[in-house]
């Protein structure tokens, strides 16, 4: 990415790039000549806030802060985000012990750099269910028959612009079996051992590749399905598919997957399931599991447990969020992330309504966009809202000419 950017400033001398910390946002209550609000974007610099404001602003923030389950941030020995991984051992010792906190992406890359970077072993690995992302299996070419577009119209027309979930969950086994794919065995192959799960995701690439392919195309269609559906059949659904669709679209590559195998047969990491408390107590952190009365002890827990997804979780520190929230700028989205528009992913304001000039991309339209954290998903959002930009550009001249002819 960095390469990518160094690139474009090379090749374009008008982007310019502001090395600041953005520490707030405002819009201007003055609307312009298409009835539109500036926004301020405002950074420090030399103690002395700096405001500049723009026509049109992207939100492209990433995701949001790391989860505190239990409530150690700031405590000593605690790693609050294992990003960057470099930075995440710099205090721990040879003879440290280490727990690591989650079992999906982010704890791979941490286990991974905590086995080549210290030699105490075995390190722990623990969550409530310690249950591993699936592995990536060989690529599939998808064309879906029954979820696309025309028949999800049809879909809403028939439920007075609605999608119930056992309608959609018909589509969705209708499409499984044209591309000959048995949905209840790709659903429940998963036991409780988790070398026994990839190993059976390394043998059969073929089969699980095709799964995998399947649900991510699915997900490219979810938009309009996810938004037909009333908040009841949204949590149904999550309930029911959540998990499947995260650990089917977010795999870890082959080699991590055969790394973990030999570590794990190899007792050099540990993976433990229930886990139910975290707390220090005596200079160690003290690891409670679900029907064991004795704590297991860490000098060190690495917290990888993925990223906060609601505004109610964010804490005052994350003050650049909870300042849009608070000015009404933004509002939350009861399922993630914050209301914007489907598509569009233009800002939806409890102050200003729809900002076309205000537009999210990534995590913060999760509730909206359905889980929308893979790459070509992001890819979408970015190429969508640039083009509405152009659009904009486009009609901003052409009012522009309108109103010169008039002078």
């Amino acid at each position: 990415m960095k390469s990518i950017l160094n690139d474009l400033l090379d090749k374009h001398d008008n982007i310019f790039v502001h090395k600041h910390k953005v520490d707030s946002c405002y819009v201007e209550e003055i609307k312009d000549e298409r009835g539109q609000y500036k926004i301020d974007v405002c950074y420090i610099e030399d103690d002395e806030a700096v405001c500049q404001k723009y026509d049109y602003v992207f939100l492209t923030m990433g995701m949001l802060p790391y989860k505190d389950p239990y409530g150690l941030s700031g405590i000593e020995g605690y790693i609050e985000s294992p990003y960057p991984t470099t930075q995440a051992l710099r205090n721990v010792k040879e003879k440290d012990d280490i727990a690591i906190l989650g079992t999906g992406l982010s704890s791979i890359d941490v286990i991974r750099y905590v086995m080549e970077n210290h030699k105490r072993l075995p390190i722990v690995v623990t969550s409530r269910s310690a249950q591993f992302p699936t592995v990536r299996g060989i690529k599939h070419e998808i064309n879906l028959k029954y979820i696309n577009d025309k028949s999800i119209e049809k879909l809403q027309k028939t439920h007075k612009g609605m999608a119930p979930l056992k309608e959609v969950e018909k589509l969705f086994e209708k499409d499984c079996n044209y591309q000959n794919i048995n949905l209840h065995k790709m659903l429940y192959r998963f036991k409780k051992d988790n070398v026994y799960n990839l190993k059976y995701d390394l043998k059969h690439e073929d089969e699980v590749g095709h799964f995998q392919s399947f649900v991510e195309e699915v997900k490219h269609h979810m938009i309009p399905i996810w938004n037909a559906m009333t908040i009841d059949d949204k949590t149904i659904f999550l309930e029911k598919y959540g998990q499947h669709f995260k650990r089917n679209t977010n795999p870890m590559p082959q080699s991590s997957a055969k790394q973990l195998i030999e570590w794990i047969e190899n007792g050099d990491i540990v993976v433990k399931e229930g886990l139910e408390n975290v707390r220090k107590y005596y200079g160690k952190f003290r690891l409670k599991y679900k029907g064991i009365e004795k704590e297991d002890r860490y000098h060190y827990v690495i917290n990888a447990t993925g990223p906060k997804k609601n505004l109610s979780e964010l804490s005052e520190d994350e003050h650049f969020i909870k300042g849009l929230e608070n000015k009404q700028i933004i509002a939350a989205h009861p399922f993630g992330g914050i209301l914007v528009l489907p598509y569009s992913n233009e800002v939806i304001s409890p102050k200003f309504g729809t900002m076309p000039n205000l537009k999210v991309i990534g995590q913060l339209t999760s509730g909206v966009n359905f889980d929308a954290n893979g790459v070509s998903l992001l890819v979408d959002q970015s190429v969508r809202a640039v083009n509405d930009l152009y659009i904009e550009l486009k009609e901003r001249k052409n009012t522009q000419k309108i109103q010169s002819k008039k002078k």
